[in-house]
């Protein structure tokens, strides 16, 4: 019996008409669930978000396994940590990571680490699009307390406020991404 593979590709408008089945998806997140089924093709098609999905394939399997989702954002430099106001606009350009997502069946696989691979493609997609269209920050919005400390433990840091928004600058998330890296 042959393992299944996984890849990651592009959302598009009609790519639930393609053989994937997005409503068989459960992160167990009831609102990241509908909004791949309900919202996620509606916003590609408007240009709003850009979503990639983690397909998992094998001999009688095809399906979406994980997802996340970005879009450009403007950042006010007085929301943000001090530590990032140095050298940041007064209103700076930045990429909202809106969505991250992996299958309750592949959660907890401490080899492979969905979520941090997903994340990692995220950052890979953001700065190379920032090289080309600029971009200071990575924000992201973690739905609840737990998620701010998995986002902290790769690299993100909270304003400290009463809301959970999280920062990653663009330049130490290219730096993260060397292939020389440890």
């Amino acid at each position: 019996m042959s393992s299944p593979s996984y890849h990651v590709v592009r959302l598009s408008a009609g790519f639930d008409q393609a053989g994937f089945d997005l409503a068989g998806f459960d992160c167990a997140e009831p609102a990241y669930n509908h909004w791949l089924v309900h919202d996620a093709t509606r916003a590609v098609a408007s240009g709003s978000v850009a979503v990639s999905l983690l397909i998992e394939s094998g001999p009688e399997l095809h399906r979406v396994a994980g997802y996340y989702a970005i879009c450009p954002t403007l950042v006010v430099r007085e929301a943000v940590p001090n530590r990032f106001r140095r050298g940041l606009l007064r209103s700076a350009p930045g990429w909202l990571l809106a969505k991250l997502a992996v299958d309750r069946s592949l959660r907890g696989d401490p080899e492979r680490q969905w979520g941090r691979q997903l994340l990692r493609q995220a950052l890979l997609t953001i700065v190379s699009v920032a090289e080309v269209g600029g971009g200071q920050l990575i924000v992201v919005d973690p739905d609840n307390a737990g998620l701010v400390a998995w986002y902290a433990s790769n690299g993100f840091l909270s304003t400290g406020g009463p809301d959970l928004r999280m920062y990653l600058k663009v330049a130490t998330a290219r730096r993260y991404l060397q292939p020389d890296r440890p």
